[in-house]
């Protein structure tokens, strides 16, 4: 037998040494990182793909992307419109552009770009939910409605859509349509925090404590706990008379969020009842300062007359 020698194959591997190639590479595990939840991580990996490739459209926008998910705002804008300059076509750039004008309050800003990033990629069912959730933040409910049925009938059983729309049922005092559509969104995405959250709230609102704990629990442990989670969680508890664990999580939502006044409504309300009458004076007059939800504001009114006349007393 003749002895078998081994051969060494001589490869060419220049072509993964390119700009090009290293750009995609980093691009592309970049997106892993995103579609993760590390946005730290994202951020630095289109940062290295941009410094091979300084006209990535993409990298822009999905850096941007991160950079919202990490509330730093300013920042997420310049990488956007940079995005924009780079591919004025790039449908993704406007719907995500929408989402940070949404979130700083912007909402015809916001409008216009759901608007133009729909007529580049026409019926869209993500863009269309996402300017739903901007007509429901200006309180449209009737167009905020057309936009979850149609991004519904473009994208059928998508979760977010269903949890929107549940919003607006819930808004509207319809907890069974609303109900309904939190469960579709969670039997759709079982690790979807919102759709838990919202149900907590809807759960309570019918006076089942129980479920709404559960639930709370839930939205709690997906993604750490969000200030609206820890909100609701700490009302349903109030109602079950469990009155050290509902401070805990209302205390815990004001200091995660805030400006989010249902949560320093419910705090001022709670220690109000407890006899905590200067902490209760402070969060309910925080309220009134706050002025997004005139509801809660008259609510708060009312109650620091009633502390007024008590001291007065």
């Amino acid at each position: 037998m003749k002895p078998v020698r081994s051969l060494t194959l001589a490869l060419a591997l220049t072509g993964c040494n390119t700009p090009e190639f290293q750009a995609g590479f980093a691009y592309g595990r970049g997106v892993s990182q995103l579609n993760a939840g590390r946005y730290e991580a994202a951020i630095q990996l289109f940062t290295k793909a941009l410094r091979f490739d300084s006209n990535m459209a993409v990298a822009y926008n999905d850096r941007g992307l991160a950079k919202y998910q990490l509330r730093r705002f300013d920042d997420a804008l310049i990488d956007l419109n940079t995005a924009m300059r780079k591919n004025p076509r790039l449908a993704a750039a406007y719907n995500n552009r929408g989402l940070v004008y949404d979130a700083i309050g912007a909402q015809k800003e916001a409008i216009a770009d759901f608007d133009e990033s729909l007529r580049l990629a026409p019926g869209d069912g993500m863009t269309l939910s996402n300017r739903g959730l901007v007509r429901y933040h200006m309180q449209d409910d009737e167009r905020a409605l057309g936009d979850f049925e149609a991004a519904l009938a473009a994208k059928p059983g998508y979760p977010n859509a269903l949890n929107n729309r549940g919003m607006v049922f819930l808004r509207q005092g319809n907890l069974a349509r609303a109900i309904s559509d939190f469960r579709a969104a969670i039997e759709k995405a079982p690790r979807m925090r919102e759709p838990h959250v919202n149900l907590a709230n809807a759960f309570d609102q019918s006076g089942k404590y129980d479920s709404a704990v559960a639930h709370g629990r839930i939205g709690i442990q997906i993604g750490g706990g969000s200030a609206a989670a820890h909100n609701n969680l700490g009302l349903a508890f109030q109602h079950l008379k469990q009155n050290d664990s509902a401070l805990a999580h209302l205390d815990t939502a004001v200091a995660r969020d805030p400006r989010l006044v249902s949560a320093r409504s419910n705090r001022g309300i709670l220690l109000l009842d407890l006899g905590r009458i200067a902490e209760a004076r402070r969060d309910l007059e925080a309220v009134i300062a706050n002025g997004t939800r005139p509801d809660l504001s008259e609510d708060a009114r009312v109650r620091l007359l009633g502390i007024h006349a008590r001291v007065g007393h």
